[in-house]
């Protein structure tokens, strides 16, 4: 009983620091800047779901999810896409 106890306890604790690490890891927003959810972003690229997905994955695309829900820095998208265009 006091075994299993343990092991309950250092499964929160590990489930605590994994949070903290998450929310220090948020950094704070620009004031004024605009976020786009995968459905702004598949609109402004003209890509898939799938084709969205492995731009995450792959890290070409910088992401962060809140609440279950992908999140794009439109700052971040457009001067990706400026960057592209000049090469």
């Amino acid at each position: 009983m006091q075994k299993e106890l343990f092991k309950y306890l250092d499964a929160i604790v590990q489930l605590q620091q994994a949070l903290l690490d998450a929310v220090l890891g948020i950094k704070p927003m620009e004031h004024g800047e605009e976020w786009l959810d995968n459905a702004d972003m598949k609109q402004l690229l003209k890509i898939s779901d799938a084709t969205l997905y492995r731009l995450r994955k792959s890290g070409q695309l910088l992401a962060k999810k809140i609440g279950g829900k992908w999140f794009y820095a439109k700052s971040a998208i457009v001067s990706g896409i400026k960057q592209r265009r000049k090469q």
